[in-house]
């Protein structure tokens, strides 16, 4: 579902199965807790508790289904959807675990017939159910917040995040993604912990999106909702370091020269190297070549003041993009380790940014930022 569209207003097939197994479960419990308590003549009560769970539980999908999602993140991936709606985590174990303890509890008050075996049935059913359903109304009123994050991060490298929580719960990163997180305590009072998150692509952040769940006061059944949280200012992760070595081009403004080359060499001759697609013949080294059997050229000095000039143009594949970004990562970053000034010209999304890298801070900023054409 593309951003901003509103979904169908037709239930899904799932959300109708959810609803009907909410209502046999209630009818079942309906069933044992009126035998339990009244007789078996009042087992029909139980019945009509359970088509009216049906009937609520039918009504929900569709308004769930028919409201519209609120406005996202323009730097969140467009493949992300959001579970806004508070739902049960796991609920089929402790549901069903519900029921069998309340039915095989009614079979034994109904053969004994005493009086204190339905109080406490009563009891244990009234406990369950606090259980399965109380948890729902802190998950909801949860409020987390970001209240610092850092500047800069890399992909595949851990960073924290500090959040800030009015009550205790746990939070789960989603995107991006990391490790589960209790914010325990009191159940009064704001409480402030780190969550660490390991970003698995290159990109600038100003949200991540976690769930917040909780399962007071029994934890019975844990209830959670996805929470988009604003960060307090941008988030560049830079591009993980590519292979070493990686060989960087640089681009040649020469009218009709359209195949990127590496440059000539110039100044005072350092060594013998191999060849290199782009190398001009005459610094081919014939007595080198014939000794060693493949072509070699000779390496000049290059002026420290003269700038690599670097043009990036990342694919429209989110893979081979973050490939070649990575390439240029380990590429720019041996320039600038021995002190060579390069001039990087990439396509932002406020459009093509045309100047020098000052350090691998920058580097990994500007990368970050780039867009495919």
């Amino acid at each position: 579902m593309s951003r901003g569209a509103s979904p169908d207003r037709a239930p899904s097939g799932w959300r109708v199965i959810q609803a009907g197994l909410v209502g046999i479960a209630a009818g079942l419990v309906g069933v044992a807790v009126s035998r339990a308590l009244f007789g078996p003549t009042a087992a029909p009560l139980g019945v009509v508790v359970g088509a009216l769970a049906l009937s609520l539980g039918t009504l929900l999908s569709w308004r769930v289904q028919g409201r519209r999602r609120p406005p996202e993140s323009t730097r969140l991936p467009r493949t992300l959807r959001l579970r806004r709606r508070l739902h049960p985590v796991a609920w089929p174990g402790p549901v069903a675990g519900t029921v069998v303890t309340l039915a095989a509890w009614a079979g034994v008050s109904h053969s004994s017939g005493s009086g204190w075996v339905q109080v406490v049935g009563a009891l244990l059913a009234a406990f369950l159910f606090v259980g399965l359903a109380a948890p729902a109304w802190p998950a909801r009123r949860a409020r987390v917040a970001c209240t610092a994050v850092p500047t800069d991060g890399r992909a595949g490298s851990p960073l924290e995040l500090t959040l800030r929580s009015d009550r205790p719960v746990r939070v789960r990163p989603v995107y991006p993604g990391g490790p589960d997180h209790q914010a325990g305590g009191s159940q009064h009072g704001a409480r402030t912990f780190v969550l660490p998150v390991t970003p698995a692509r290159r990109g600038v952040l100003d949200a991540v999106v976690v769930e917040v769940a909780s399962s007071a006061p029994f934890g019975l059944l844990w209830w959670a909702r996805e929470v988009e949280l604003p960060l307090p200012r941008l988030l560049h992760v830079a591009p993980r370091t590519g292979p070493s070595g990686a060989t960087i081009t640089t681009g040649d403004d020469t009218p009709g020269e359209a195949r990127p080359r590496v440059p000539s060499g110039i100044g005072e001759p350092r060594g013998i190297r191999p060849y290199a697609p782009g190398d001009p013949r005459r610094a081919v080294h014939w007595p080198a070549t014939s000794h060693a059997g493949i072509l070699m050229v000779r390496e000049s000095e290059r002026p420290t003041d003269d700038p690599v000039y670097v043009e990036l143009t990342l694919p429209h594949d989110p893979a081979a993009a973050e490939a070649e970004a990575e390439r240029m990562m380990s590429g720019i970053s041996d320039c600038l380790a021995r002190n060579q000034p390069v001039v990087l010209a990439s396509l932002e999304a406020t459009g093509r940014v045309v100047r020098p890298v000052a350090d691998r801070v920058d580097l990994g900023r500007r990368l970050a930022r780039a867009v495919p054409a």
